[in-house]
Parts: C-alpha cells; structure tokens; sequence
C-alpha cells in the first residue's frame, strides 16, 4: 500500500507539471490533434520574453528532474492508455471524470461571482450525472449547455491577482505563484477529499482516491501527449518553450 501510495503522489505531481501547459480556462475547444499547434502557435513571432524569471536556476533543475520521472513513470502509463483504450471509452471516461469534479467549477464561478456559469455548470452536473450515466455521456452539451471549466487560479485572477514569476516545484507542478496557490486551494474543495473525509473508513478513502485520482491523472497525461510531442519536436531549449507557453497564457 505504501508503495501504491508513493506512485500515486508521483503520477500526480507528474500530471500538474505537464497540465499547466493546456490550462486554459476553457478545455472543450481544442481538438487532441491540434493540441501541438494551438500551445505553440505564434510563440516565436514576439521576441519579448512574457514572463519574469527571478528563479531560472531553481527553476531549471527541477523542470529537469520532473522530465526525468515524467519519461520514467507517467509517460509510458499514458501512452499504453492512449494506444489501447477505444476512442470511445476513452471519450466516455474523460466525461465522467470532467463530471465529477465539476462542482469546482461551480465554486469558483461564484466566486468570480458569473451567476449564468454557475446555473449552467449545476445544470450540466445534474442532467449527466442523472442522465449520463454518472456523466459518460455528455448530455447536457447535446441540449445546447456547453462546458467550461476554470480554477481558483482564476479566480484569483478575476479578483486583480498578478501572475507573479515563473516558479517549478519537484511533484507539485509549474505555473505562475498564483496559480500555485489556486492548486493549494483546490484540495480541500475537491469533492473526492470531501468524499474520502465523509466515509469515515480509511480503506475506503484509499480505494477512492487511488482509483479516481490515477485514472484521472493518466487521462490528462494523455490528453497532452500531443503538445508534448510537439514540444519535442519545436523546440531547441524546453524549459523556455514551456515557460513561454504556460506563462503567456497566465497573462490572457
């Protein structure tokens, strides 16, 4: 069990390193094929730097470290998951996952204070969940209510929060220190730790996050694939590639 424990924590912080690079505010419009083109599109074309550095060494050295344990442990996970798994389950377990955690949706949008996203992010929980098989099936975009998603990073944002400098923790991720807080924030509103606390049983709590958590660290590491691969293939220096990436898009 400790071990499984110790696997999970890596997957995850894996999956937050790699996750900042798509983390835009609104994930249901960009193909997986395209993925490469939209994050990279254009990021040559201005020579001025969009971001401040003040952490580079630091910075560079864990993005190194996290590449490392990325290409070891996390990579080849998503890669089996991507070449085995049908489209179509694949499609159906991303619903259910983007369902299930889509009550942090609505938190944030209420307090980015949007009282249309907060109807239609409670209505689409309810009608998939009801209606969707536990969300599998996206129903409610069928009837016309369309998804987005969003973060207490956000949040922040919306309330006049800077982006601050580019920071790289080992496990916990990339992104701007408000983004970083926005993640610390997520935890004690994410409905699988208010589901495990509920439960009162710590097997049952470990059963819970293990299985839903890896699944849903393997889905986002695969949806990324291709912008990884892309990055691969664009880029004579990935650290400042990514950081432009993640970092310009802090800025919109």
């Amino acid at each position: 069990m400790a071990k499984a424990k110790i696997f999970t924590i890596v997957l995850m912080g894996l999956c937050l390193t790699s996750g900042d690079v798509c983390s835009a505010s609104d994930t249901s419009a960009t193909p997986a094929s395209d993925a490469g083109e939209w994050v990279f599109e254009d990021l040559y074309e201005d020579d001025e730097e969009p971001d401040y550095d003040p952490f580079e060494p630091f910075n560079r050295l864990m993005f190194a470290l996290n590449s490392i344990l990325d290409k070891v442990f996390l990579m080849p996970v998503a890669t089996a998951y991507r070449h085995i798994t049908p489209n179509p389950m694949q499609t159906c377990i991303s619903n259910a996952l983007d369902n299930f955690f889509s009550p942090i949706d609505a938190v944030n949008f209420i307090l980015q204070g949007d009282g249309e996203r907060v109807v239609k992010t409670v209505f689409r929980f309810l009608i998939n969940t009801v209606l969707g098989v536990f969300g599998a099936v996206d129903v409610a975009a069928k009837m016309g209510i369309d998804k987005k998603t969003t973060s207490f990073g956000n949040t922040l944002k919306k309330w006049g929060a800077k982006p601050g400098p580019y920071l790289v923790l080992p496990l916990l991720g990339q992104g701007s220190m408000r983004s970083g807080v926005g993640k610390l924030v997520h935890i004690p509103l994410d409905p699988l730790t208010q589901l495990t606390i509920a439960s009162g049983k710590k097997k049952v709590r470990r059963r819970w996050y293990y299985v839903i958590y890896g699944t849903n660290i393997v889905v986002k590491r695969s949806a990324l694939l291709p912008i990884t691969n892309e990055l691969e293939k664009v880029s004579d220096d990935k650290y400042v590639t990514t950081r432009k990436a993640v970092m310009s898009m802090e800025q919109e």
